[in-house]
């Protein structure tokens, strides 16, 4: 739709409402709104049109209503809005669509990921049945070999809590260094669970979950230890993911711009992830559990843990990194980057002064509201 069509459009619309004396505030952003839309369905350039369409759009509106003696404040801001619900509206139906294909992604995501879980266990087993033909040291090599496949495999297979959970027990059961046992379980189980996929905050909330808990669950269920082994679980997911921080660290030379800003991001907020996530499991453990795990969260908040500090040094970085891409990106960038930031502070103040506006408008209604009120009840006195 060209510039005239879109104008002739909108001016003969607004015409139509009026001589039907069916003109209003609505009438006028539904039809804007329409149009917009309508036009923007229809370009092929997308946002890059977007401006020019809005400005003809806003242009004709301005015109259509001069014509028809309808240029009122009110209906003004029924055609300005109705510009921008009508690029919105095009804008929302591509961002639910793109949504609808990072759903469907998730999906095809999990599903191969059983699939890639059910083929290592098909391997495991077959790496098994080949050891039951050869002698038996092989045998047993072969076997333990397969167990230290798992071990670095337990987040695939789903094993990650049950396993933490076996160990501790058998920790418990030795009743020798049963703290500092712990400590390397949960250490060990946290790093190498994190080391299967990409590290994100989201993973290291989930596996952080599940190493605390199991711990948490076998003390519980021995009934015993549980002060121990709470304190070694604790220090020990710390200094997994600690390990895993630092082995983050050495790959954020092969990240691009936009994985290296995205993980500064995940890094910054690791530590209060994995609070949130202990004090979560405070809640639904027992008496002594709960209380060794608030007052380790509690101790954490109120200094600098070392998860805190790897977590600072490795965000920062990070960010240095960022600050050298974007330097290799050009000038240009950097520039783009401080206008978008000057165009926004701009933006927030000028909707600040209108927010304060509408606040004192309300303010100054409800002093109105109860002098009249305060006025009325006089009188009828």
């Amino acid at each position: 739709m060209s510039k005239n069509q879109i104008k002739n459009r909108i001016v003969e619309e607004l015409r139509k409402a009026k001589e039907a004396g069916q003109i209003t505030t609505k009438m006028v952003h539904e039809i804007l709104e329409e149009a917009v839309s309508d036009v923007m369905g229809e370009s092929k350039e997308g946002v890059a049109q977007l401006r020019l369409v809005v400005k003809d759009a806003v242009d004709a509106a301005m015109t259509g209503l001069k014509e028809t003696g309808a240029g009122t404040k009110e209906f003004v801001e029924g055609a300005v809005e109705g510009a921008i619900a009508g690029a919105r509206s095009h804008g929302e139906q591509t961002v639910e669509a793109t949504w609808q294909e990072v759903w469907q992604l998730e999906t095809r995501l999990a599903e191969e990921r059983a699939q890639l879980a059910k083929d290592l266990r098909e391997g495991l087993e077959g790496a098994k049945d080949a050891g039951e033909t050869l002698s038996e040291d092989v045998k047993k090599w072969v076997g333990s070999a397969v167990v230290d496949v798992k071990l670095k495999s337990t987040q695939l297979l789903g094993l990650t809590k049950q396993t933490v959970k076996e160990a501790v027990k058998e920790a418990i059961e030795s009743g020798q260094d049963v703290k500092e046992t712990v400590t390397q379980i949960a250490s060990d189980a946290t790093e190498k669970a994190l080391e299967e996929g990409r590290f994100t905050a989201d993973r290291v909330e989930i596996i952080a979950e599940k190493v605390l808990s199991g711990a948490v669950e076998a003390a519980e269920e021995a009934g015993k230890e549980t002060k121990k082994v709470v304190h070694g679980a604790f220090e020990g997911t710390q200094k997994g993911i600690i390990s895993a921080i630092e082995s983050v660290e050495d790959r954020t030379k092969e990240f691009a711009h936009k994985d290296l800003a995205r993980t500064k991001e995940e890094l910054e907020v690791i530590e209060e992830l994995f609070l949130e996530t202990t004090r979560k499991i405070a809640i639904r453990s027992g008496e002594v559990a709960k209380d060794v795990l608030t007052d380790l969260t509690d101790q954490a908040q109120k200094t600098t843990s070392a998860l805190r500090q790897k977590a600072h040094n490795a965000a920062e970085k990070t960010a240095d990194k960022v600050a050298g891409k974007l330097k290799e990106a050009g000038k240009d960038a950097v520039k783009a980057t401080a206008k978008a930031a000057h165009a926004v502070a701009g933006e927030a103040k000028e909707l600040g002064k209108k927010s304060v506006y509408v606040a004192k408008g309300a303010v100054s209604g409800m002093w109105k509201g109860a002098k009249d009120a305060l006025t009325k009840e006089k009188k009828d006195q």
